[in-house]
């Protein structure tokens, strides 16, 4: 009898994967004071989110909409990526067009200069209303994960399942790997890029962002969007990132050699 082969699963990296190249979310709430249906409905909402260097997701909304409303009376809530939301940055392994994550979790406000900076660098242009009197973020704290691939294959996380839950050392050491790597490592970026994309690596390519599961890269070149690279693991405080790097522009350069 032929072996069958076994079917593919998530692993936690490859759904926080999923929620970081999402460009969109959908956002289900509960009603309070709507002004169209009772107390306690299931009310859906788009919503543009980022993603923490732990995978938690981050809002930036208004204290006008009706979702804000809800979840200052009841901060659980839902969030659904769908994996066709982004189908050019798709894995293979997981992320189909009938792929679908749904996170479960309380939104919690967060004025923390941290979150904002984050959720600006992966959304620039939000920067023109984020400071608005009226806008506010939230950290969505994961409780749960349901992820749906496709007929046969599903899986369900808790929130520390989900999340990097040992991350700290990382967050504080993020704005020191960017301005090192930046500053001294520049042609370890570009190798790096050479090695693991199709881009070319003569564009002076520069760090913008790190978090467990990969980095951020773009060039001051406005033609040129910013590209994402993936760890082969999760990284946790600075000392993994930096081996990890090492590792990565040793690859290439011995490809290289």
């Amino acid at each position: 009898m032929a072996n069958t082969p076994e079917k593919p699963t998530a692993s936690a990296s490859d759904l926080r994967r999923m929620c970081r190249q999402s460009h969109a979310a959908v956002l289900a709430t509960t009603a309070i004071g709507h002004k169209q249906v009772g107390d306690g409905w299931p009310v859906a909402s788009m919503v543009v989110p980022a993603t923490d260097l732990d995978g938690a997701p981050i809002l930036l909304i208004s204290e006008l909409a009706d979702h804000t409303r809800h979840l200052k009376a009841d901060a659980r809530l839902s969030l659904l990526f769908s994996g066709s939301d982004n189908p050019s940055n798709a894995t293979s392994q997981i992320q189909t067009d009938t792929a679908r994550l749904t996170l479960f979790g309380r939104a919690i406000p967060d004025t923390s200069a941290a979150v904002r900076n984050r959720y600006l660098l992966a959304h620039p242009d939000a920067a023109q209303y984020a400071d608005f009197a009226d806008f506010g973020f939230y950290r969505v704290d994961v409780e749960a994960a349901y992820w749906v691939g496709g007929f046969g294959k599903q899986r369900r996380l808790t929130g520390k399942q989900f999340l990097i839950d040992d991350c700290d050392a990382l967050k504080e050491g993020h704005d020191q790997i960017i301005n090192h790597m930046n500053a001294d490592h520049l042609d370890a970026i570009a190798d790096i890029v050479a090695y693991e994309t199709d881009h070319a690596s003569d564009l002076d390519w520069k760090m913008i962002s790190i978090d467990c599961d990969g980095m951020v890269l773009g060039t001051d070149l406005p033609e040129s969007p910013n590209i994402r690279i993936e760890f082969p693991h999760p990284v946790h405080a600075p000392t993994d990132a930096r081996q990890i790097l090492v590792e990565m522009c040793k690859k290439s350069r011995d490809l290289k050699a």
